[in-house]
C-alpha cells in the first residue's frame, strides 16, 4: 500500500494539505456525475482537490482526476467531460486536470489544514494525520463561510511528543498510534467548544 494523495487547501499564502476533515462533506465528482478511477497506487479514490480561502470562503479550484477510458478518450480529443464549465487537460501523471475556475462549496465543519511533514513519520499506507507535521491549522466554516482559525500547531506537537513517548514505551512505531489515541486526538482537534 502507498500513503495517499492529500487534497490541498490555499490558505494565508501556504498551499497546505488537508490532514483532518469533520463536518459535512467536501466536493465529491460523483455528486456531478464523474465517476473517478484510480491513478495509481497512491490516488486509489481517483481524484485529487484543491481548495483555496478567498475572502473568507471556501472555494473548489482544481481536480486532479482519473477518467474511464470512454471520458478519458473524449477529454484527450478536448471534448469533456466538462466540470464548472472547463474542459480537463491531459496530465499524463495523474490523469486529468481541471484548473482556471473557482466554485464556491458551502462546507459545514472543519479542516485541518497541515504543511511541513516530518519525514520521519511517513508510512506506506492511507492519508497522513496532523500530528505528522509541524504547521497545523484548524479551519472552521459554516456553509462554506470562514468562522474560526486557529494555530494548532502547538497542540499536534504534544500529541506528537505524546505518541513518541508512548511508542517508545510499548515498543511500537510512532507512526502507529492506538485506536484511543486516535479517537482522542479527532475529539479534541475537532471540538467547537471553548
Amino acid at each position: 500500500m502507498t500513503a495517499q494523495f492529500n487534497d490541498r487547501c490555499f490558505h494565508r499564502k501556504i498551499d497546505f494539505s488537508i490532514a483532518g476533515i469533520s463536518g459535512s462533506r467536501l466536493f465529491d465528482p460523483a455528486d456531478i456525475g464523474i465517476e473517478p478511477v484510480a491513478t495509481s497506487s497512491a490516488c486509489w479514490r481517483g481524484y485529487i482537490t484543491s481548495y483555496s480561502i478567498i475572502e473568507g470562503e471556501l472555494f473548489l479550484t482544481g481536480l486532479d482526476i482519473g477518467l474511464p477510458d470512454a471520458e478519458a478518450a473524449l477529454a484527450k480529443e478536448g471534448r469533456g467531460p466538462e466540470l464548472f464549465g472547463v474542459l480537463p487537460v491531459d496530465t499524463k501523471f495523474r490523469g486529468f486536470r481541471y484548473d482556471g475556475f473557482q466554485s464556491r462549496i458551502p462546507f459545514t465543519g472543519g479542516l485541518l489544514l497541515a504543511d511541513d511533514f516530518i519525514p520521519d513519520l511517513y508510512v506506506h499506507m492511507g492519508f497522513h494525520p496532523a500530528w505528522k507535521y509541524k504547521n497545523v491549522r484548524e479551519v472552521i466554516f459554516d456553509a462554506g463561510r470562514l468562522t474560526d482559525d486557529h494555530d494548532r500547531s502547538a497542540e499536534m506537537a504534544e500529541l506528537r511528543s505524546r505518541f513518541v513517548e508512548e511508542a517508545r514505551q510499548s515498543g511500537r512505531r510512532v507512526s502507529e498510534p492506538t485506536r484511543d489515541q486516535i479517537k482522542e486526538w479527532i475529539e479534541k482537534c475537532f471540538s467547537r467548544s471553548y
